[in-house]
């Protein structure tokens, strides 16, 4: 009798650095700055060089913990670190000094002779020097990138200058920008990374997030007691008449009355008293005074 094996779910574990943030941007911003590397590549090197270096593929993570070898690139306040793999830089160096012949082309199995055996070799000081500039460039393109999307025109862009080499671990914040390359003609394929420091990360993250509707501006709140509605009544004036008088009234009898000081009420209260006046056929209260 077979035994069934228990139904185990697979949970997706959530990076806490990717929550609250507009992530899933970043494949499209990844794509755009595909193109300024293909452009790069395709103008600068392939074009120059007779080469056939085009990108395979592009992804964008946060950098998981490892033990690179970088070469770092001061941009602003930030920076950018960039590393790749020597297969592809030494194919670039064999290009840029011509010592790529047509009659050493790779077969489709094995990368050519010439250049497996020289990646064995030590590295040299050129070959540090060809990957120094060429992490600069790409530096500046996706530094240029990232400004192109921020909402504000920068006015200044932002210097990018060689730092050092290093051996260093992920920092939080910080993302792995990384891109396949392949060379037809030394048959030859490897990474290209660049590592984002978390400056640069929130500009860009800062950048893509969508605009949100502004909250309507309240209006300023007003203290209490000028938001506070009351009802004043002014009581011009009383007059006692005997109730065989009032009895007596007929239509145009007229009433004898002399009209002093108001009374200014709120509800049953008496706060004030106040002079009557007659201003432009209208009769207002002036001169009011507390009430002892």
């Amino acid at each position: 009798m077979m035994s069934r094996q228990p139904n185990v779910r697979t949970h997706t574990v959530i990076d806490p650095r990717t929550m609250g943030r507009p992530v899933h941007l970043l494949g499209s911003f990844a794509h755009q700055l595909r193109d300024d590397f293909a452009d790069f590549l395709r103008a600068r090197i392939n074009r120059r060089y007779k080469a056939s270096f085009q990108i395979d593929a592009i992804s964008f993570v946060a950098a998981p913990a490892d033990s690179q070898r970088w070469l770092s690139y001061a941009a602003d306040d930030g920076r950018i670190h960039f590393a790749i793999e020597r297969p592809l830089l030494l194919c670039l160096l064999r290009y840029r000094y011509g010592s790529v012949m047509p009659e050493i082309t790779a077969t489709t199995d094995s990368p050519a002779a010439p250049l497996a055996a020289t990646i064995d070799e030590p590295e040299t000081a050129t070959e540090e020097r060809l990957g120094t500039m060429l992490g600069q460039q790409l530096v500046e393109l996706a530094v240029r990138r990232i400004e192109s999307v921020q909402r504000a025109p920068v006015e200044a862009p932002a210097a990018v200058t060689f730092a050092e080499a290093s051996l260093q671990g992920a920092n939080d914040g910080e993302w792995l920008l990384r891109l396949t390359l392949s060379e037809t003609r030394c048959n030859v394929s490897g990474e290209l990374l660049l590592k984002i420091s978390a400056v640069w990360m929130n500009r860009l993250l800062q950048a893509l997030a969508p605009n949100r509707e502004r909250q309507r501006q309240r209006p300023a709140t007003k203290p209490f007691p000028a938001r506070l509605q009351l009802t004043l009544q002014a009581r011009l004036l009383e007059k006692e008449v005997p109730l065989a008088t009032l009895l007596d009234l007929r239509l145009g009898d007229v009433l004898p009355i002399s009209v002093g000081d108001a009374d200014v009420l709120i509800g049953d209260s008496r706060l004030f008293t106040a002079s009557v006046a007659e201003h432009h056929g209208k009769l207002c209260l002036t001169s009011l005074a507390d009430v002892d």
